[in-house]
């Protein structure tokens, strides 16, 4: 029997899949005559690491680790699909993506930011149905994919690709500042990332070790430590994806600009887990709460007038890395306006004598029927988006606008589940059913009665800005409340 399978398994080479000539995929093993390549066995390796110490993190925060199995296999699937569609969505300069090659996994064409971002989609999707807090699971998977990261550069390794520039000073051909492919050498990018993402994961590690640690903390440091490394890294590779829109490539790497969004939504996530010690620290910048409400709404109006001029500026230079500025820039002056416009409001519910502030909490049954309406009327901008992208994909016979198209359905259907599971929610907790006078009443201005030093009177405020910008409310992000997981079956023994 041994001797039957030493015959239908045969290593690929002496060398186990090194020494091939540049583009043969370097095989290390035939399996019943199917190659296995040595790229795929070092990016499943990386794969499972990543799954027994992320399992190892469950438990340390109460979850049971194999609840683990259950994420790696709906997350790992649609991570490499993600990573796939990320390629064929953001094609290589110069070329234009041929969808029909797209199921066929082994001709290669792999974006680690695409399994990432539907990775982490799936994720939280998973632990919404599993009830899970998703900032423990979010750090608990953190760790694992660094070190597979770092793992998985070493298949760009044996498969000669994500290097730099040639590398002309013949002082500097050496390994591993540089590679030697084809008798050239080039920067070795892809060791410079791998490099990256091992110190990262080791940083992880001491970071997990603090007596400070919230929740949170490696999820940021992801975004931004990995942002800032890929940003940097980017610009020396010489075969970045990019920016498509439609049939016209941008001379935007998309990677870099990912990369940027990632590093914004890290410094949000530590600004939401200290966001009350901010708040706190910024407080004592003034002499009142009333005075602090009041100049903030200025500083407010200054920042959204500044991002306006920035946009404008923008707009006027031209080009596709301008035009996203310009956009992001509006949006983020959209919402300092309507940050302006709560505080303003906010300073309505003090009491000028004593400064006292009467806090205005936003009914259960209003704040659910508004996010009903806000979850229909996103799934109605993004259906009339997709339409929109259907007639340019079909006219201009661009995939990539059909792709969005996609992408837009599935924010519909999201939106959609949102709205009917809060429909749901009123009915069961509040005995509401959603009605024209519920959408009205929760529309009208919320009338507060204030009664306060002798003075009394009635303060409207808007539901939406209530909804959008609340008071004083902070997340716990401590673990003191979090304990190691024990294995039912053992306890009982015991």
């Amino acid at each position: 029997m041994f001797n039957l399978l030493a015959d239908k398994i045969v290593f690929g080479s002496k060398f186990f899949g090194f020494g091939y000539p540049s583009g043969t995929g370097n095989p290390a093993v035939y399996i019943f005559g199917f190659p296995v390549y040595l790229y795929a066995l070092i990016i499943v390796t990386g794969m499972t690491l990543a799954i027994l110490l992320s399992a190892h993190f469950f438990k340390k925060r109460g979850y049971d680790p194999y609840d683990v199995c259950v994420y790696a296999l709906a997350v790992i699937p649609l991570g490499v699909l993600g990573a796939r569609l990320y390629v064929f969505i953001f094609p290589w300069a110069g070329q234009a993506a041929d969808w029909g090659n797209f199921f066929n996994f082994r001709s290669g064409g792999l974006g680690i930011y695409g399994g990432v971002i539907l990775g982490y989609l799936t994720a939280m999707i998973v632990a919404k149905v599993k009830k899970h807090d998703f900032r423990i699971i979010a750090d608990a998977i953190v760790p694992g994919l660094l070190i597979a990261q770092s793992i998985g550069r070493w298949g760009n390794f044996v498969n000669q690709e994500a290097h730099g520039p040639l590398i002309t000073n013949p002082n500097l051909h050496w390994f591993p500042f540089g590679v030697e492919i084809g008798g050239n050498w080039y920067y070795a990018t892809f060791f410079y990332e791998s490099l990256a993402t091992f110190c990262g994961f080791v940083i992880c590690l001491l970071l997990l070790r603090s007596k400070k640690y919230k929740l949170g903390w490696l999820t940021a440091f992801y975004g931004i430590y990995y942002g800032i490394a890929r940003l940097l890294i980017e610009s020396l590779r010489t075969d970045s994806l990019y920016l498509w829109i439609g049939t016209t490539q941008t001379d935007i790497k998309i990677s870099q600009l990912v990369s940027i969004f990632t590093i914004v939504l890290g410094i949000v996530t530590i600004v939401r887990i200290y966001r009350k010690d901010l708040y706190n620290a910024y407080g004592k910048l003034f002499k009142s709460p009333l005075k602090q409400v009041s100049a903030t709404r200025w500083l407010l109006l200054a920042v959204s007038l500044l991002l306006v001029a920035v946009s404008v500026f923008a707009f006027v230079k031209g080009g596709e890395s301008m035009f996203i500025l310009g956009v992001v820039c509006d949006a983020a002056a959209l919402y300092s306006f309507g940050a302006m416009l709560a505080f303003n409001q906010h300073k309505k519910l003090y009491c000028p004598s004593c400064n006292t502030c009467h806090v205005d909490n936003l009914n259960p049954v209003d704040k659910l029927t508004l996010v009903v309406l806000c979850s229909l009327a996103i799934a109605f901008v993004a259906v009339a988006l997709m339409v929109v992208f259907v007639v340019l994909g079909a006219k201009n016979q661009s995939p990539n606008s059909i792709v969005v198209a996609v992408i837009l359905l599935a924010v519909t259907i999201a939106c959609m589940a949102k709205a009917f599971g809060c429909k749901k929610q009123l009915k069961q907790q509040h005995n509401q059913d959603l009605s024209v006078n519920l959408f009205k009443a929760a529309l009208s201005p919320q009338q507060q009665t204030l009664n306060c030093c002798g003075t009394v009177k009635t303060v409207a405020t808007c539901k939406l800005l209530l909804l959008f910008y609340t008071y004083n409310q902070y997340k716990d992000f401590g673990i003191s409340h979090l304990k190691p997981w024990i294995d039912p079956d053992k306890k009982t023994k015991n």
